[in-house]
């Protein structure tokens, strides 16, 4: 997540996610929370200025304009920082206006097939209509609620 988080910085801050790697090393176990409170700092000041927004900005997946790339990466950490919740046996529900949001991007730009091989997202799981917006997106992206 702090990876994540600082390929989204770099995307707006120089246009190209790929000129920096999705992994961070060297942080010591207890020293994860401000790592990634630096990299939502420098995320948040790369993005402040709202012209960056339409830029074209190269990430792995493809090159875009910012607000399309920003949304990507929001995604992204919701659908990690579920995962690790669930692995960790904290509460899987945040913000569902958040969650709700991500949801429906997701299933614009993620179709519910093909998935696997080249698309790195499993077959979607079918979950309750009762779901909170998180199991629903994590259910889309392809695990299990």
């Amino acid at each position: 997540m702090v990876g994540g988080m600082n390929r989204v910085a770099t995307a707006g801050e120089i246009g190209d996610a790929l000129a920096t790697v999705a992994r961070v090393d060297g942080v010591p176990d207890d020293g994860w929370p401000a790592a990634y409170q630096a990299a939502s700092v420098r995320a948040q000041a790369a993005w402040a200025d709202d012209a960056k927004l339409d830029a074209v900005v190269k990430l792995p997946w493809g090159t875009m304009p910012g607000r399309i790339a920003v949304s990507g990466y929001v995604q992204e950490l919701l659908a990690h920082a579920w995962d690790l919740a669930k692995a960790t046996g904290q509460p899987t529900e945040g913000d569902p206006e958040l969650a709700a949001w991500a949801l429906v991007l997701a299933r614009r730009i993620l179709p519910p097939e093909p998935r696997g091989g080249d698309v790195p997202f499993a077959p979607v799981v079918q979950v309750p209509p009762d779901a909170g917006p998180y199991a629903q997106l994590a259910a889309w992206l392809g695990r299990q609620p």
